[in-house]
């Protein structure tokens, strides 16, 4: 629908200065900002070679910790096998940390499935493994892909939309593609010669691939949407927008003043009472040599001849006239530092990202204080999970549907945000466990996960009953001993004895028998 294609486009032009401007803030390409015009005619040029990207680190630390652990079929395994297969044949290894990273730095992010099949790769420019799986995914960032939602309803996709601009033509015109995506079909639209793409009259539809109206029975639109919020996210490094700028300016304008350091600007003080009569020139010597001012090497030592404004060694400065002379100091570094050192804490504050991955020279937290410090970021990167969490089951979900692997959901586990790994931790989980906390409790609190609690304490369950074991029998060869020694002695007799033995025997054998059932 043409209406639905002026609409996606709209939409796309109006968000689009605002991924511009956090691709600028992430890459640290961002112009120095200046108060006042004059100045910033005078003066935009130096900050051309100085880039002072703090503001990265806050998009980093949080891709960085929101690593995918594992995506199964929880109870199917033949399910969880062709998953794996997809996700190896499309590298998702490495596409799945690109993709949150252009999430977090846009505040939105699109992953594409489509099937794959062997006759329909003509050109054969797909991948074997890619073409065996069935089953293509890719990801496109939010400048030229959007899902447009239901206006009545912000949980349901209306349709999405994709564009790209083809190559100039043989006259030198540059013509627009854009695919509409709905859940029964793919509507392909090209732009005409000189036309206005915010018209109807601009476009028209394009049947050069075959059918310009493709229908297919998804029933579901085949764009799935990652974000950092409700229903368009924002990116996560917004907040520090201001303290990025004040950092460049204080920085570059502290650069720019470091030429005045080893070039300073000099004054010159003249006596207006001074009697200018010249009696303290240098003589008029008719030869170099004869002066003295000439190397062998023929070079003037000492400045220009006949006057007293030579320098070098073995040279005096004679300034006729002159009450004073002196030099402007630069300014104080600490002018600028300080106040940059200021605005490094509010950027970690706004940001939700503890001070020391901007400083990591500096001496970091430990222990419980390391965990207060990280506590609003961890806070932050749990709630970027979650909201990645559900694109995540819908695209696999559709991904194995269109397998031929029907399944009901998907089983999505992300490594820990944050792990035991001080002294400090231990400690404490230690200090739980003496008062009563169950150690699988400890454990999970620790970061680690159920399945892998499970496991370390069923084998440290069957080592300690071995050990059990092992003690009884010690235990029990000892009061054999005991009871031969009562039997010589005649404190009991030998069939007592025996008795003994075999009812405790068959006791640890039936306690036994039970463990291992």
């Amino acid at each position: 629908m043409i209406e639905d294609l002026l609409h996606g486009w709209a939409e796309l032009e109006k968000a689009l200065p605002g991924y511009l401007e956090a691709e600028t803030y992430a890459n640290g390409t961002v112009e120095e900002v200046f108060a006042d015009k004059a100045i910033r005619d005078a003066l935009l040029a130096t900050s051309d070679g100085y880039r002072f990207n703090l503001l990265k680190t806050a998009i980093g630390v949080r891709v960085d910790r929101c690593e995918i652990d594992m995506i199964k079929v929880a109870d199917n395994e033949r399910a969880t096998e062709r998953l794996t297969e997809i996700w190896d044949a499309n590298e998702m290894a490495i596409h799945y940390p690109c993709l949150f990273r252009d999430t977090f730095t846009y505040g939105d992010a699109y992953v594409m499935v489509w099937p794959i099949e062997a006759d329909e790769d003509e050109e054969g420019t797909a991948d074997d493994d890619l073409v065996a799986g069935g089953v293509e995914f890719t990801t496109h960032g939010p400048k030229n892909v959007r899902v447009l939602y239901d206006p009545e309803n912000h949980r349901r996709k209306a349709f999405a939309i994709s564009r790209w601009a083809l190559p100039k033509n043989a006259f030198g015109v540059v013509l627009h593609r854009a695919d509409l995506l709905y859940r029964d079909r793919v509507e392909h639209w090209i732009t005409k010669p000189a036309g206005n793409l915010a018209e109807a009259d601009g476009w028209e539809l394009y049947a050069d691939d075959g059918d310009p109206i493709e229908g297919h029975d998804f029933g579901e639109i085949p764009v799935f949407h990652h974000r950092t919020g409700l229903p368009y996210g924002k990116p996560v490094h917004l907040a520090g927008y201001g303290a990025q700028n004040a950092i460049n300016k204080e920085l570059i304008t502290m650069l720019t003043t470091t030429d005045s350091q080893g070039h300073a600007q000099r004054y010159q003080l003249l006596d207006p009472d001074a009697t200018l009569d010249e009696n303290n020139d240098d003589p008029q010597y008719v030869d170099d040599l004869d002066a003295g001012t000439v190397s062998p090497d023929g070079r003037t030592r000492g400045g220009a001849q006949a006057t007293g404004m030579r320098s070098g060694p073995g040279t005096m400065q004679t300034f006729a006239g002159t009450k004073e002379v002196g030099q402007f100091d630069a300014a104080d570094p600490k002018v600028f530092i300080d106040p940059t050192e200021l605005f490094i804490r509010i950027m970690a504050q706004t940001t939700n990202t503890p001070l020391h991955y901007f400083d990591p020279s500096g001496d970091s937290p430990s222990g419980e204080s390391l965990k207060v410090a990280e506590a609003p970021l961890v806070k932050d990167i749990e709630w970027l999970q979650v909201l990645q969490t559900s694109p995540l089951r819908e695209e696999w979900l559709f991904a194995l549907g269109l397998a031929g692997v029907g399944v009901k959901a998907i089983d999505v586990r992300w490594a820990p945000v944050q792990t035991a790994v001080g002294l400090d931790d231990w400690a404490v989980a230690k200090a739980k466990q003496d008062a009563g906390v169950p150690t699988d409790q400890t454990l999970m609190e620790a970061g680690y996960r159920p399945e892998m609690v499970a496991e370390w304490l069923d084998a440290g369950a069957e080592a300690a009953t071995l050990a059990q074991r092992i003690a009884l029998l010690g235990q029990i060869g000892t009061a054999v001993r005991d009871l031969s020694s009562g039997v010589a002695l005649g404190v009991i007799s030998e069939e007592a004895a025996n008795s003994a033995v075999e009812l405790v025997l068959a006791q640890v054998n039936a306690s036994a028998t039970a463990d291992t059932a």
